[in-house]
Parts: C-alpha cells; structure tokens; sequence
C-alpha cells in the first residue's frame, strides 16, 4: 500500500468526507496502468462534479441543514410534465437574471413556493432543479431549527441565512408553512410572530445567487406577506393515469426488469385512477421486490 492509499484510508476512518474526495482523486490520478484508465478516468470525473455540488456545513448550521449529493439525481425515474418544465426552466432562467442583476447592484432572487397534497414530490422537483443547475442542495432540519427556549428559532433562521450569504446554492424549506404560519391565527402567539417576521426579514437580506425553494402540503396556512417574497407559486398535482403508466415503464427499464407479458394486466390491476408520483413509484418498487425475490 502507498503513502496516498494510506492517507485515503485515515481520512475515511476520521469522517473528514472532503479530505477523503481530494485524496481518492489524487489516488486515482497516480494510476497509470492501462486497464484501469476507464475506471480512474469516470470517477475523476465524477468526484470533481460531486466536490462542486457539495457544500461543506460548519458547526453553527450542521444540525439545522442537511447538504444532499443530487449529481447523480434519477431523471430516469422522475417523470416531469409540461407545466413542471415552465415552472422549473422559470427558475433556471430567474438564476440566470439574478447573476446580472447582482453585478449591477440590483437585489433579485430566484424563488419559488411549491404546494399541493403529499406525495406529489415537490422536494423532488427542488433537487431537479439544483441538479440542472449544477448547485448544491441543502436542505432545512425543521424539525432541530424550532426550539422551545424564547428567541432561539429566530436566532437559527438568521445563522442558516448568515452561512448562505457566501454560499450559492438551491436551499429548500420543506414544510415552509411551520415557520411561516399566518399571522393573526387563533393560536398564534407572539413567539411565531416574531419568527415569521425573521424569515421575512432574511429572505429581504438574502443575496442573488441563492435559489430559494419552500414547499408545503397546506398553502392556505401561509402567512400573505411571506408569500409575496416568492417570484413564483405553483401548485403541483398527482400523475393522471396515463402519467403514472409512462412512470411506471420508465421505472422498470431504469431497473433492467423485463415488463413484457405482465405490465399491462399489473398496471389495471394496481393503478386506476391519478395518484401522487410517490405512490406510483411505491407500487413499483413492491413489484421489483416480488420481482427479485422470486428470482432467488
């Protein structure tokens, strides 16, 4: 073993992810044998795509935001309809904007509320659009940002967008709603009062090459004024079933099975009327486990 094997191999055992891309693309630049020039020549290329994708969370953010590797996001199982494209290329093409309007000192931000019942996969379409964009993707802990001690979730709201301001990437608030419940509720107190008008206040502040995302199941909940800070909303629908039919089939051939002979009676049998992508995709996925089972 050499000293670059070696060092690949400390810096996987002490967690240093980061240090262990750089040493792999150094191990794999070092390998001159022929036969394995395929080998070293795809996953250089590949970590080089991953480093540029992935941010690298200080402590302050690390338990309010997870950094999701979408480089090698699954459009083969992702099924986007024409509307979904008009949305998705509008916030491309708002990126675009923002990057010149920034060098003229001019505050605009791609954004985008996207809202509809569960399982629609609205995260889903956040990812594609981070990975069309060659962005990182960072995704919010709602769950560790609201904390019960006074002032505490206004203070994690303004960390997370502190961290951003040097960072550019697609940052998603799923379940957007829970921070930014309309004011003025019967159960409203002045806690979450002052944590909408944080978020509010922090997405004024944001800088131009972030892309901000939120997403909810409960669009009617949400405060006016936060979603006015959004250029866009869109409200995405479950899959017709002809929708879910051309899902399921580009499902089963992005898994090598072989559908012929079966896939039209399973399909009439299982998926009769619209239903979220997720659940078609669940359906599918038990199938390939009976699939695969009984090939044991």
């Amino acid at each position: 073993m050499n000293e670059l094997e070696q060092s690949l191999i400390i810096k996987v055992s002490n967690g240093n992810i980061r240090e262990a891309q750089e040493a792999a693309k150094a191990v794999l630049a070092a390998n001159t044998l022929k036969k394995d020039k395929w080998f070293c020549e795809s996953y250089l290329k590949r970590l080089n795509t991953t480093l540029e994708q992935t941010i690298e969370l200080p402590y302050q953010v690390q338990n309010l935001l997870i950094a999701e590797d979408i480089t090698r996001f699954p459009e083969d199982r992702f099924l986007l309809r024409e509307p979904d494209q008009k949305v998705a290329a509008e916030v491309m093409d708002a990126y675009k904007v923002s990057a010149i309007l920034q060098e003229k000192g001019i505050t605009y931000k791609a954004s985008l509320i996207l809202h509809g019942k569960s399982g629609v996969v609205k995260t889903m379409l956040a990812r594609y659009i981070a990975h069309k964009l060659e962005l990182p993707f960072l995704y919010v802990r709602i769950s560790n940002i609201i904390d019960a001690y006074l002032g505490k979730t206004s203070q994690n709201i303004a960390n997370i967008f502190s961290f951003l301001a040097g960072h550019p990437c697609v940052m998603c608030f799923d379940e957007i709603d829970t921070l930014g419940m309309a004011r003025g509720q019967k159960n409203d107190v002045g806690e979450m009062k002052r944590i909408v008008m944080t978020l509010m206040q922090e997405i004024d502040r944001a800088p131009n090459n972030i892309v901000l995302i939120g997403t909810t199941n409960r669009f009617d909940r949400l405060d006016e004024a936060l979603v006015r800070r959004f250029e866009l909303n869109y409200e995405m629908q479950p899959l017709e079933v002809s929708e879910a039919n051309e899902l399921a089939q580009r499902f089963f051939a992005s898994a090598d099975i072989d559908s012929t002979g079966w896939f039209d009676t399973w399909f009439a049998e299982t998926i009769r009327e619209p239903m979220p992508a997720s659940a078609v995709v669940n359906r599918c996925t038990r199938k390939t486990i009976e699939i695969v089972r009984a090939l044991l």
